[in-house]
């Protein structure tokens, strides 16, 4: 097995777990109106979190894409979904940061959208 398909399959678990876990927080913390004490919500997060960044620039230099491909506009939504989720989690009218917290989620899948339905490399 090559390391590409390792990474890719390293990449994909890592994005389905960071994807699960930030639905399931926003939940708890939104729906639920529960506090997120425990430590592992609070680092666990993190952790996959980074690991994902890390898999996704390993498989980015691995396939030598440019920053100007398909890669680009999925990195855009990232960010773009990190930030609304921060956002979400510390407003404090809560209709509010339901919705924000709902236009993350539906970012979460655009970029897994644009993942899966990307052009092969030249």
């Amino acid at each position: 097995m090559s390391i590409y398909v390792l990474l890719k399959y390293l990449h994909v678990v890592l994005a389905l777990l960071s994807g699960i876990g930030f639905a399931l927080r926003g939940y708890v913390r939104l729906v639920l109106r529960q506090p997120l004490a425990h430590p592992m919500v609070r680092i666990g997060p993190h952790v996959i979190d980074t690991l994902l960044l890390f898999s996704g620039i390993a498989l980015w230099v691995q396939m030598a894409f440019s920053l100007f491909s398909w890669i680009g506009l999925k990195m855009l939504l990232i960010v773009v979904y990190l930030t609304l989720g921060i956002t979400a989690f510390r407003m404090s009218s809560r209709g509010a940061a339901i919705i924000v917290y709902l236009i993350a989620l539906a970012l979460f899948v655009g970029v897994a959208i644009v993942s899966v339905h990307k052009p092969l490399p030249s």
